[in-house]
């Protein structure tokens, strides 16, 4: 193998004449040794690394915004109805709603007949005060018409009227035997209110003990007053059996018209269903 020669003039070109690739095989390749006070460092300068100061960064926070979901509307799907079902859904049937027969009451006629039992009852009470005045032998007419104009003949039978067609209104439908109980309730507050009314008019209130005791057993006690119980007592007996007579019979037209409204009911409902087998 050629060596390299040194170059004599270090402007001339160094000519390196070209070595074949054969030559170079098996041939180990040479490397400069070099001493190690020898080497110098290219660096003129030491390099000084000035330190960087790395600022610390903040990182924010980030807030997550909370993500409300909507609602899901459920989807229904139509039902599917053919022409036969919605003409017979479109089919509307009148029924007219049959009206039960309105309950009689005894209530009117019952206040009419003690109305005009208080009529008999004065006429009553007329006749048997004329009897007692010509029994005592005092003259009838006087003493009869000082009796029409005062209270002891007006208070009573104001009272009988009153009390029998309350009593009236309340028993309504009721038996004879409720008359005939009541017609004793209606004699003795008669008398008491009539006797009481009486007294308050002469003026009890204001007397002395004595003097009011003595008015009222005068009061109570008269001719006049205790007619009017034992009248008040059988006006009210017979007039309330006829009173009852009524109710009767008015209770048998509420059950019967009752009947035949239910009877009238079934029937419609059973030519409903036979019309209707399938409702």
């Amino acid at each position: 193998m050629a060596e390299p020669t040194e170059p004599q003039n270090p402007d001339e070109p160094v000519v390196v004449e070209p070595v074949p690739a054969a030559a170079h095989l098996g041939v180990d390749p040479v490397v400069p040794e070099v001493a190690d006070d020898a080497a110098v460092d290219d660096v003129a300068e030491p390099v000084v690394v000035e330190p960087v100061t790395v600022e610390p960064v903040t990182v924010e926070p980030v807030t997550a915004e909370p993500v409300v979901a909507e609602p899901v509307v459920p989807v229904v799907a139509a039902p599917v109805v053919s022409e036969a079902d919605a003409a017979a859904a479109r089919e509307v049937v009148y029924v007219q709603a049959a009206t039960p027969p309105p309950t009689r009451h005894n209530r009117g006629f019952g206040v009419l007949i003690s109305l005009l039992g208080a009529v008999a009852f004065a006429l009553l009470y007329i006749a048997v005060i004329a009897v007692l005045i010509a029994i005592a032998g005092a003259s009838l007419d006087a003493t009869l018409s000082s009796f029409l104009q005062s209270m002891a003949f007006w208070v009573p039978v104001a009272v009988y009227a009153v009390v029998s067609s309350l009593f009236a209104l309340i028993v309504n439908r009721a038996a004879w035997w409720a008359h005939a109980l009541g017609s004793l309730f209606v004699a003795v507050i008669t008398y008491g209110v009539s006797g009481g009314i009486v007294a308050l008019a002469l003026g009890v209130i204001g007397m002395t003990p004595d003097e009011g005791v003595a008015t009222l057993g005068r009061v109570f006690g008269s001719a006049q007053l205790i007619v009017a119980l034992v009248l008040a007592r059988e006006v009210a007996l017979w007039f309330g059996l006829a009173i009852a007579a009524r109710g009767r019979r008015v209770k048998e037209r509420n059950v019967a018209e009752r009947a035949a409204f239910d009877q009238s009911v079934a029937d419609r409902r059973a030519e409903y269903e036979r019309a209707h087998p399938s409702a």
